[in-house]
Parts: structure tokens; C-alpha cells; sequence
């Protein structure tokens, strides 16, 4: 957790002076979270987006089929760290931030799960972190006991099923590049792109996440984040209609 935030306080906030570009796009296969090169590639990423979604349809098709309807308030819990892992969620409309926080209460968000996206998909006995709603989330929730008995027998299921995994895993690596080689506002804009990307919107789009919430996925604190909008807004990266609500530029 602690090499995940090394660039907060001065560090994050060496980059203000340099001319930012969205980082490249991330690998194939990336579910819900793909990186246009701008936002004048947005149509294609939106339509990439799409595409990945679309090959899923056969996991998605069951989750909804034998699945049952939940809603989760904001700041409510779906999935609580070391519990039984025996749900799988889909998520059908709003936000979800999954989390770890370490023995000294560091928090890291490693992912804002949206419409079209699995929280809890996994082979461990118990959740290895935690999920909670940014607003009001439904869900559908199927027992992993029904998913495994029929992945047993499904050939397409079990593909995509695997497939999804190997896409959550790129998005990690891209997610510690990232967070590696990249400071202050170049982390900010690589992340207001990418959710834009994955909006209908092509006006003023709603962030439902807070600042703080922002500054603990891209590693940096609330303060550098809060620097970082006015910097993108300043240099004409984007504009915000108030601080919830930006477009980019």
C-alpha cells in the first residue's frame, strides 16, 4: 500500500509546469476502464468499450438471469474485507469504490467499478478487500456456489469468465504504471479521460466520487488533487462547470 501512494505531498505535485498528454491506451480487453491517446479518440475508446462489453454477454446474460436484485445506499457496504466470498455482483446503475486500507489506516482505492462491471469476482474464500457504494448502487447477486456449478459445464462461461480476469489484471498493471511514472495533474487527467470515455455524455460530466476519494486511487493527497484541477482547468486541459462537474477540453 505504501509504494502505491508514494506520490503524495511534494512529490506529486513536481509536475505543474509540463505540458500533459493522456497516457497510451491500456491493453485489449480491459472491461469498462479503457484510456483514450485524447479526447478527440474518445468515440473510438467509447466504442472499444462497447465491444469489450459485448464479449461478456454471456456471463452477464446468466448473472442477470439466476441473480437477485440488491440497492445500496451511499457510503453503504456491499462487501466487507475477510468475509465469506460467495456473492458475485453486477452492477447495474452507479458507482462502486473497492478499497484496501493497511494496519495503519492508509487508504487505496484500486478501482471505481461501473454499469456493465463484476465486483467480486475471485477464487478466494474471503474478500481480500472492500466495497462500498459512492452513491446509490443496484446490483445483481448471484452465489458463487450457483457460478461455479455452471462454469463446471459451460465452455462459453468459463471463457469469459477467465477472460474477465485477465482483463482485471492488465488494469492493474496499467494502474501501477501509473502510479509509478506519472505525477500530479498527468494522474488526474489520465483519470477524468478515462471516465469520461466510459460516459454517454459529451457535455459537463458529474463526478459521483469525492476529491478525497480521487486523491486515494491516484495516490496523491486531498490537497495535490484539489491543485491539480485548477492547474488542468488553468493550462485548458478541461473546464469545470463547478467542482463536481468537468468537461474536457
Amino acid at each position: 500500500m505504501t509504494s502505491l501512494n508514494a506520490g503524495r505531498g511534494a512529490e506529486g505535485n513536481s509536475d505543474w509546469g509540463k505540458t500533459l498528454e493522456p497516457s497510451p491506451p491500456p491493453v485489449q480487453g480491459n472491461p469498462g476502464l479503457p484510456c483514450p491517446p485524447d479526447f478527440a479518440g474518445r468515440p473510438r475508446a467509447k466504442a472499444a468499450l462497447a465491444e469489450e462489453k459485448q464479449s461478456y454477454e454471456t456471463l452477464f446474460s446468466f448473472i442477470r438471469a439466476r441473480g437477485y436484485t440488491q440497492h445500496f445506499q451511499p457510503d453503504s457496504t456491499i462487501l466487507l474485507h475477510e468475509e465469506p466470498a460467495n456473492v458475485v455482483y453486477l452492477i447495474e446503475t452507479g458507482t462502486v469504490r473497492s478499497c484496501t486500507i493497511d494496519s495503519f489506516g492508509h487508504r487505496q482505492i484500486f478501482a471505481f467499478p461501473r454499469k456493465g462491471e463484476l465486483v467480486g469476482i475471485s477464487d478466494t474464500d474471503r474478500w481480500h478487500f472492500t466495497a462500498e457504494a459512492v452513491d446509490h448502487v443496484v446490483v445483481k447477486s448471484l452465489s458463487r456456489t450457483v457460478l461455479e456449478q455452471e462454469l463446471a459445464v459451460n465452455t462459453a462461461l468459463r471463457q469469459e469468465s477467465r477472460a474477465y480476469i485477465r482483463a482485471l489484471l492488465a488494469q492493474r498493471e496499467k494502474q501501477l504504471l501509473m502510479l509509478s511514472h506519472t505525477k500530479g495533474p498527468q494522474r488526474l487527467l489520465d483519470f477524468l479521460v478515462t471516465f469520461a470515455a466510459s460516459r454517454p455524455s459529451t457535455g459537463y460530466i458529474a463526478l459521483p466520487m469525492s476529491r478525497r476519494d480521487i486523491a486515494d486511487h491516484i495516490g496523491l493527497s486531498t490537497e495535490s488533487v484539489s491543485r491539480a484541477f485548477s492547474h488542468l482547468k488553468r493550462t485548458g486541459r478541461i473546464d469545470l462547470k463547478t467542482p463536481e462537474k468537468f468537461k474536457i477540453i
